[in-house]
């Protein structure tokens, strides 16, 4: 009896492949952000951290606050990736809001030259301590929450590196690339120690302070 050939391995896609054949795919005059998250799977939590973490690593004036919407989001994203959730999961009203289906091609063509700089750098890869597949989501998860909570709090020129940080991992899930999810992590563990020596400083001065005009 001759032994059948082995099934051949595909190499795992890109989220940038996956949303320009939803963009071909499309029928009707409408996609919804749950069938663009379907079609994305897991990678949706990528796309969703990115775009809530990028307002805060854009230099801007300091409005104090602004950050803390955006981090209760990459909280609750976060959340979700820790529960094991194989895809974000959103308010019906969020889910069902209607794209033209024109427009959201149109996007998707405007994008693509920007998605292919991307893959180039960016690709499905594993990487040692995020491969293993029970440990992974409760590692990344609790990771996300204690930078988010980082984001959230009012120490001067902070919020920028940590957003920052949050966005590389935010494109190494998009991607699948879990080597770049890595650099994320230890680039944000850099800015959460800088952050905390910060707090430290401020409060030695504060105290000090405090016992000068109290003598």
């Amino acid at each position: 009896m001759s032994a059948h050939p082995p099934p051949a391995v595909l190499a795992p896609r890109s989220a940038a492949d996956m949303l320009r054949d939803l963009a071909n795919a499309m029928d009707g005059d409408t996609v919804t952000l749950d069938e663009i998250l379907s079609a994305l799977g897991n990678r949706g939590f990528g796309l969703l951290i990115l775009v809530l973490a990028l307002p805060n690593a854009i230099p801007g004036p300091m409005i104090p606050g602004f950050s803390v919407p955006f981090a209760l989001g990459i909280i609750v994203m976060a959340t979700q990736i820790l529960q094991g959730q194989r895809r974000p999961l959103l308010p019906g009203w969020l889910r069902r809001r209607p794209i033209k289906r024109e427009r959201f091609r149109n996007l998707i063509e405007r994008a693509d030259p920007l998605l292919r700089r991307l893959e180039r750098w960016f690709k499905p890869r594993p990487a040692g301590f995020l491969s293993r597949s029970t440990e992974r989501p409760i590692a990344l998860g609790i990771i996300l929450i204690v930078y988010a909570l980082v984001l959230a709090l009012p120490i001067p020129l902070s919020n920028g590196p940590q957003a920052f940080a949050i966005c590389i991992i935010g494109l190494g899930l998009f991607e699948g690339d879990e080597r770049v999810q890595t650099a994320g992590i230890m680039f944000g563990l850099a800015t959460t120690v800088l952050n905390a020596a910060i707090v430290t400083a401020g409060v030695q001065i504060f105290t000090h302070a405090l016992k000068i005009f109290g003598s």
